[in-house]
């Protein structure tokens, strides 16, 4: 029984700590050649958390709809440390966020596009790994 508590703390914990990108929005426009923000949240924060950190990547579909993109994340904007903050304006969830600018090249090809986020990081007293990729589709035009 014990076990079965520990577990299920233990993914409740996990599931407080998920992120997601919150801009650009699924399906935006994007032109080649732009810079554009790409806002990551993050659920509430737990006190035994220690960030690991995140990329942040592009990767064009081959079809539509687009194909799974964890083997080949695609072009990698941003790997690095992962430190949200409380804003104002918050962001849609009201979670905390962190900014990463990137610069989108003109010769990226233009159609679907998948962005990524590949998050990192030790939870809880042991602490455990936990890690996880959120993604959302854009267009670049």
């Amino acid at each position: 029984m014990k076990f079965v508590f520990a577990t299920l703390a233990f993914a409740a914990a996990a599931l407080a700590q998920r992120v997601a990108i919150t801009f650009p929005n699924q399906g935006q426009n994007i032109p080649a050649g732009s810079s554009i923000n790409v806002q990551v949240a993050e659920g509430d924060q737990l006190s035994s958390v220690k960030e690991i950190g995140i990329a942040v990547t592009l990767q064009h579909c081959q079809q539509n709809p687009c194909e799974d993109v964890e083997d080949d994340l695609g072009t990698i904007f941003y790997a690095g440390p992962y430190q949200p903050q409380f804003f104002t304006p918050p962001s849609p969830p009201g979670a905390p966020y962190q900014n990463f600018t990137i610069n989108i090249a003109s010769s990226f090809p233009k159609g679907p596009a998948v962005f990524s986020v590949s998050h990192a990081q030790l939870l809880g007293a042991g602490p455990f790994l936990f890690t996880e990729i959120a993604n959302l589709t854009v267009n670049i035009v």
